[in-house]
């Protein structure tokens, strides 16, 4: 029985991770959901890399990120040291030995002393001068440039459209391939969200937005109406906003989730030292913590598992950090309204503080409403969320809110009794349960056409399994 942390763990796959083995020791050691970065992926490695993450296990979900229409470095080929003065030039723009961009015309659009950094601001520049379509600029911060990386202007808003043609194919290949989740890179408002709900319409596929840039921080509450769930992507958003506002940020983010019960990410250098290091600094192992404390559903490892040095023991960090701080976690109910009815947010709550009361061991819902579980484990209770569900993609996609395990039943039947029955029996035959444990059940109601689940049911195992 795999037994890991209640916050749940995305690795990013890539060239140190995408073989079986290191995959399935991920996985093994607490990793729950597998990310594709499309930035450094194309269709053919998002189908191969989807291949291998099935045949590992069908219960892993699977997370495309979208490259997204952010300005990047181009034709820069290798790593190369950015110092003194560097010049910089659209990528239509026949400008010799300067580093290309992906904007066109950028020489239109920016001014002298506007502040320009590279790769999450690692590179800080300010433009000296403008000579035709050739930016000239001061290098205020060097460092090491690699090829792809993001170029950040925060005082000028750049006018891109939601996807590029590469999104657009990435996406069709989500679909073709029946991936779980498609994050949507530098959300800027609604329309972004339902400009991409369009594109997977008559799919399973959920809409993860991720909050990086200024237009999307101010647009946070309209974005978080629409989408299915929030990555706080701290690396561009640190870049956007002044970096002393990120801790807070991050808090506000969260409980805005959680009031609404969302799934919320927590993403960007969490174990930074990681991909050289075996060990995280301290301050790493705080932010871990912090997140965790502060309520995100889930943690993501980013470059530390897809080119790091030690992608299983980057996992197996942060699963063991996460599980130590739910140990002196208390549950904190919090108020607001869900997509559920107000009687099923009231059971929700009302459960959550039962199970400090009674001594339940977990939480069953049977249930088609899929908010159901948003609206639950929203108050964070320290007891397992047992999901069961008919449908294989609703159990991967219910592993990413936080303290919910999940069990697939193909023919779950549509008589209550029935359902729940087979429903213990599954989660008993796993090791989870004794006979003696006591347990709340949530389904669906017996009343036909009725679908709100309003039944709340306080038992013991022995009690159903001996019928």
């Amino acid at each position: 029985m795999r037994n890991f942390s209640k916050t749940k763990i995305i690795a990013t796959i890539g060239p140190s991770s995408w073989d079986k083995n290191t995959i399935e020791e991920m996985y093994d050691n607490g990793m729950e959901i597998a990310r594709i970065n499309a930035s450094f992926a194309n269709q053919n490695e998002i189908e191969r890399v989807t291949k291998t993450l099935r045949e590992v296990s069908p219960r892993i979900a699977i997370m495309l990120d979208t490259q997204g229409t952010k300005l990047r470095v181009v034709d820069v080929n290798k790593e190369i040291r950015v110092e003194g003065k560097v010049s910089l030039s659209s990528a239509n723009q026949s400008v010799s030995n300067s580093i290309k961009i992906s904007y066109p015309d950028l020489h239109n659009t920016i001014t002298r002393n506007t502040k320009i950094f590279l790769d999450d601001g690692t590179i800080e520049l300010t433009v000296e001068d403008i000579k035709g379509s050739e930016i000239i600029c001061n290098v205020l911060q060097p460092g090491i440039l690699k090829p792809n990386k993001t170029v950040n202007i925060p005082e000028i808003d750049l006018n891109f459209p939601v996807f590029t043609e590469k999104d657009e194919e990435d996406i069709r290949t989500a679909i073709e391939n029946k991936l779980d989740f498609i994050c949507v890179s530098f959300v800027r408002n609604a329309q972004d969200i339902l400009y991409a709900q369009e594109l997977i319409k008559g799919t399973n596929i959920k809409i993860i937005a991720k909050i990086e840039n200024r237009t999307g921080l101010e647009n946070f509450d309209e974005i978080l109406e629409k989408t299915d769930g929030i990555m706080i992507a701290r690396g561009d958003l640190g870049v956007e906003t002044p970096l002393e506002n990120i801790p807070i940020i991050q808090k506000q983010m969260i409980f805005k989730c959680r009031s609404v019960g969302k799934p919320v990410i927590v993403a960007t250098q969490m174990l930074e030292s990681m991909r050289e290091n075996t060990n995280p600094t301290r301050a790493e192992v705080s932010d871990v913590a912090n997140a965790v404390m502060d309520g995100a559903d889930t943690l993501m490892l980013s470059a530390e598992t897809s080119t790091g040095k030690n992608p299983i023991q980057a996992v197996k960090t942060m699963a063991e950090i996460a599980k130590n701080t739910e140990n002196v976690m208390q549950l904190t109910t919090i108020y607001g309204r869900t997509s559920c009815s107000r009687e099923v947010d009231e059971i929700c709550r009302s459960v959550a503080v039962l199970s400090e009361s009674i001594p339940l061991k977990g939480i069953v819902v049977i249930s088609d409403q899929e908010d159901t579980i948003g609206s639950i484990t929203r108050h964070r209770p320290n007891v397992p969320i047992w999901s069961i569900s008919s449908s294989i993609s609703r159990i991967r996609q219910d592993l990413l809110y936080r303290g919910v395990k999940t069990y697939h039943i193909k023919d779950l039947p549509d008589d209550r009794d029935e359902s729940t029955l087979l429903a213990i029996q599954t989660i008993y035959t796993h090791g989870e349960l004794d006979l003696g444990d006591k347990i709340a059940i949530i389904s669906g109601s017996s009343i036909k056409n009725k679908d709100s689940d309003i039944i709340l049911e306080i038992t013991t195992i022995k009690d159903i399994l001996n019928q």
